[in-house]
């Protein structure tokens, strides 16, 4: 289900770029929720969709057959922490680091590590909280880095695969 509603997804949006027709309607819809670089490029949902699909595919099941600790912390590592970062970010930013500010990224690592808190007492995940820390970093300084990649896919990516590298190495 989660392919076919990626799939949908975009391509509306690729529509939304092609089509002058759907551009219209779509800017009415959601333009207000647009970035200026969302007008004339794929939109973050559209990479939040990619992300969250190829998350659940790599690493979405846990050994238990379950939804996994790390799939549940990376894809909050973005909806959360990047989310956290952007707002404070842009409201109480002063001290630059690359195109970032340093008060954003310390906002996003504070509610990373917190969901990584979270996500270690969730009942029925072996989900170890230095694992859940180590991916809140490696999400926070990925978030904070000068990448051309849009940091929808990084980070859920990046973070998730930090995780599954420091599980298989405690384990």
């Amino acid at each position: 289900m989660m392919a076919v509603t990626t799939i949908i997804f975009l391509l509306v949006d690729f529509l939304r770029l092609r089509t002058t027709s759907v551009k219209s309607v779509f800017i009415v819809l959601f333009g207000s929720l647009l970035r200026r670089k969302e007008f004339t490029s794929l939109t973050g949902g559209s990479y939040l969709m990619l992300a969250s699909l190829v998350c659940m595919l790599i690493f979405g099941i846990g050994p238990e057959g379950r939804v996994s600790g790390v799939f549940i912390a990376a894809i909050s590592f973005l909806a959360l922490g990047d989310t956290a970062a952007a707002i404070v970010g842009l409201s109480l930013g002063r001290v630059k680091i690359f195109r970032k500010s340093l008060e954003g990224t310390l906002a996003g690592l504070l509610v990373c590590v917190g969901v990584a808190w979270v996500v270690a007492i969730l009942p029925g995940l072996d989900f170890p909280l230095g694992i859940g820390i180590l991916g809140a970093v490696s999400a926070s300084v990925v978030e904070a880095l000068p990448i051309e990649v849009n940091d929808n896919v990084v980070i859920p990516l990046l973070s998730g695969t930090v995780m599954m590298v420091a599980l298989q190495i405690v384990r």
